[in-house]
């Protein structure tokens, strides 16, 4: 996998080239995450320090700085437009399924200092508490003064849903993977989500494995609705990271994924399409 590998398409309804995903799995240096991501209104990324073996499998990835306010950060590697970093969600089919994972490693399950993983889409890039204000569509991941972890979907400034488990049942030291699913319904400002916790082992390269912390499976869902993100053509992805008070917590993260995927019916018309597109191309050099 190289390390940032973006995924765009011109949209129909829009001048804007919108991104339709990116992987970065940091493993190329420092300049992987300080030249692709921003703070709100463009500044400089902060809340993390780049390491050649703070990553999966000991290879490049951030270790978490930020103990303390929220630090949204937005993928944007080129901060004077929003052409090759946000996401048209206008011009997405009803049924297009935005998948998102994020990697993380858990340092504790005795601390009770708040840290956390929040990752989904928000309106705009100006407010450094984007994550927890109207219109954001979110999956996290939160332990926040207690001995339980909860998993949550987040629907603008409240939780849609959530599922408590003990931290106890974590391994300390063990990898994760925060996974987020939204797909865009048939009804207006309406998604499905799924929310789910992996564990990917002690170095991180295990095969996600869906978390069960001995009663029950760590995962939720359910519809949000009254999402203007829906229409939404210039979407930011933003993440807010932050570790317990003495980086006891989310204490690395590594590999970040995000795709926008047609609904099937939508994928295999765009095939055709493409296949048809060649077979033309073909005749006309034949001719």
């Amino acid at each position: 996998m190289s390390a940032l590998l973006v995924l765009a398409a011109t949209s129909v309804s829009s001048i804007n080239a919108q991104i339709l995903g990116y992987d970065v799995n940091f493993n190329s240096g420092a300049s992987t995450y300080t030249d692709n991501f921003r703070k709100n209104v463009d500044g400089a990324p902060v809340g993390f320090t780049w390491g050649a073996t703070a990553g999966t499998g000991g290879t490049g990835g951030l270790t978490v700085t930020n103990v303390s306010a929220a630090q949204n950060l937005y993928y944007r590697p080129t901060p004077a437009s929003n052409t090759t970093s946000t996401f048209d969600f206008s011009n997405f089919a009803v049924g297009t399924k935005i998948t998102s994972t994020t990697d993380f490693l858990w340092s504790s399950t005795s601390s009770t200092a708040t840290t956390l993983l929040t990752a989904g889409f928000v309106p705009s890039n100006a407010n450094d508490n984007a994550l927890t204000s109207a219109n954001a569509l979110a999956g996290g991941i939160i332990r926040n003064g207690t001995s339980d972890v909860t998993l949550r979907m987040r629907n603008g400034t409240s939780n849609a849903s959530s599922l408590d488990f003990s931290q106890t049942t974590l391994t300390a030291g063990a990898w994760y993977q925060l996974s987020y699913e939204l797909t865009k319904s048939a009804t207006a400002n309406t998604f499905d989500y799924v929310v789910s916790l992996y564990y990917i082992g002690l170095t991180g390269t295990s095969a996600p494995v869906l978390f069960n912390d001995g009663t029950k499976n760590i995962t939720i869902s359910g519809t949000v609705t009254n999402s203007l993100i829906y229409n939404d053509a210039d979407a930011f992805f933003a993440y807010d990271i932050r570790s317990g008070g003495t980086n006891v917590g989310i204490t690395n993260v590594d590999n970040f994924h995000v795709a926008a995927v047609p609904e099937p019916t939508t994928a295999v018309l765009l095939g055709l399409g493409v296949l048809g597109f060649a077979a033309a191309r073909r005749f006309r050099r034949q001719s």
